[in-house]
């Protein structure tokens, strides 16, 4: 069965093969929100990867190989293929604002 979670090591190492290519692409098209949260959590190990200076290699079903070196060429071929899963990975990546303290008695 071609899921997710049989990509993560490849993943882990900044490679996503055709077969992971369609198991992400199977998480954005089925549109839930469990699937776009699974989806952006192999998102984010791209990213990692790339903070770690792996050499990525992604495959695309419309382009050759893509081989981003930049956070920049990363994001465009995330927000091409996978924007649903790239919003809400930028989602959970971005901390919302703490709540400002409540003063006062009735507070």
């Amino acid at each position: 069965m071609n899921t997710l979670p049989s990509h993560q090591q490849e993943f882990a190492k900044g490679v996503v093969t055709r077969s992971g290519y369609r198991a992400l692409s199977d998480a954005e098209g089925y549109g839930a929100a469990s699937s776009i949260g699974a989806g952006s959590t192999y998102i984010a190990l791209l990213w990692q990867a790339l903070e770690a200076n792996e050499a990525l290699s992604l495959y695309s079903s419309s382009a050759p190989t893509c081989h981003p070196a930049t956070e920049a060429e990363l994001a465009d071929w995330c927000q091409m293929h996978f924007p649903d899963c790239y919003g809400e990975y930028l989602a959970r990546r971005t901390p919302e604002p703490k709540p400002k303290p409540k003063r006062g008695f009735w507070h």
